[in-house]
């Protein structure tokens, strides 16, 4: 898999299809008119695909992603060259670190 790839393995996909095409079956079911054993085919397609993706360990495809480094981009206003001021901070800050005003 790449890195910082939220692909998935194919055995994932595999359930993921599954489970999708259950609420296809489900939902088409239900409209004109309630076909109730075609809904219920839907629903046990839902819970094999949750099934398989149990089986396949499906939520080990998760990648966990540090926080990203962008560099604050400095943005001058055309008021800001007439003043002689600098619009906006020089460095960015983090809001989970920062106390609010008050």
């Amino acid at each position: 898999m790449a890195h910082n790839s939220h692909a998935g393995r194919a055995s994932s996909w595999l359930a993921v299809i599954v489970i999708w095409i259950g609420f296809g079956v489900g939902g088409v079911a239900l409209v004109p008119h309630p076909r109730w054993w075609m809904f219920w085919v839907g629903a046990g397609l839902v819970v094999v695909g949750g099934l398989i993706a149990a089986a396949v360990h499906i939520f080990d495809d998760v990648i966990m992603d540090g926080p990203r480094q962008a560099p604050e981009e400095r943005h001058h206003s055309e008021l800001a060259g007439v003043r002689g001021e600098l619009s906006g901070p020089e460095t960015a800050t983090d809001p989970a670190t920062t106390k609010p005003h008050g």
